[in-house]
């Protein structure tokens, strides 16, 4: 039973991984696209969006948060990793799992701290551009809070199993 949950749970995060990489390449894409535009229609026609520099600056915040997930999923986020290095195998283990544990920590505060100001910013009212609610936007950080804590746990509870497993070894 267990190795059919980690088999499940494995193919989710592949699909979340390949649905993941595709929006940053459909962000990215529409980000450049649109800046094009943006430009031409500036320096050839005198005109542009109005809103265009405000969707861009969203579509920024969303693809650093969402690379921010990736990164994470990847094991490629910012790090410092000098301990692991330094401790034999099984203290570099046993540093790593409570680094992932921190930053699961720090991410589910984060998602409290960002659901609050979603909240906040849905009771304003504010409108990004034309009828567009500003929250909209902004739901992008609890969003990208969470799958970062999810990974954080799932590599925590990886590091759980991989310690458990060579001290079991190791005992017999």
């Amino acid at each position: 039973m267990k190795a059919f949950v980690v088999h499940e749970i494995r193919h989710m995060d592949s699909l979340f991984k390949r649905l993941e990489k595709w929006l940053l390449v459909f962000l990215l894409g529409f980000m450049i696209g649109f800046s094009l535009l943006q430009i031409v229609l500036r320096n050839v026609f005198s005109t542009g969006f109005v809103w265009g520099d405000s969707l861009l600056r969203h579509a920024v915040l969303w693809i650093s948060l969402l690379g921010a997930g990736r990164a994470t999923a990847e094991d490629k986020h910012i790090r410092i990793d000098l301990l692991p290095r330094l401790l034999p195998a099984s203290g570099g283990a046993w540093v790593s799992l409570l680094t992932d544990c921190f930053a699961c920590l720090v991410c589910v505060i984060l998602i409290h701290a960002s659901w609050n100001f979603l909240t906040y910013e849905t009771m304003a009212g504010t409108r990004a551009f034309g009828q567009i609610p500003l929250s909209w936007l902004e739901a992008v950080f609890p969003f990208s809070f969470a799958v970062m804590a999810v990974r954080f746990a799932l590599r925590a509870f990886s590091g759980i199993n991989s310690i458990t497993a060579k001290t079991q070894e190791r005992d017999s």
